[in-house]
């Protein structure tokens, strides 16, 4: 004769199979979400990294365009100063580009343009890194 137990087993207070694998499914999700937000900053950082490098780099050179002297102050000769050699293998495509424009009005002086390309790991063209400098003659100044 049997007691009053019934067949089924007591309910146990926890985590069920069916609980023990959502649980696990939710953590799964977040953890690739994670896992891609991480990479995402991680690009976003390395492409911050390579615009302050060509801006340093951009300002390096108009400066030291801008302390030589006034018959300097051409395409040709201003053509000469190229970009580092670390900032080349940073900026993967990077290209420096001169422009001189003379101005007679109000007093002579000249426009300096200074733009540094590069591309993206993509091999996508980035925004430029543009500086402008004016240089007037000294005579003119007096």
């Amino acid at each position: 004769m049997r007691t009053g137990r019934s067949r089924h087993r007591p309910r146990r207070p926890g985590f069920g199979l069916i609980e023990m694998t959502v649980a696990v499914m939710l953590l799964a999700a977040g953890m690739v979400v994670t896992l891609r937000v991480i990479g995402w900053v991680a690009v976003e950082r390395r492409a911050v990294e390579r615009r302050e490098r060509a801006v340093l780099e951009a300002s390096n050179l108009l400066e030291r365009a801008v302390a030589r002297p006034w018959d300097g102050l051409t395409p040709d000769a201003l053509a000469s100063l190229r970009l580092d050699e670390a900032t080349t293998r940073a900026l993967p495509g990077a290209a420096l580009a001169w422009g001189v424009v003379e101005e007679k009005e109000p007093a002579p002086a000249r426009r300096i343009t200074l733009e540094v390309r590069w591309r993206d790991r993509a091999g996508q063209a980035e925004a430029p890194v543009r500086l402008v400098a004016w240089i007037y003659r000294r005579e003119a100044a007096r």
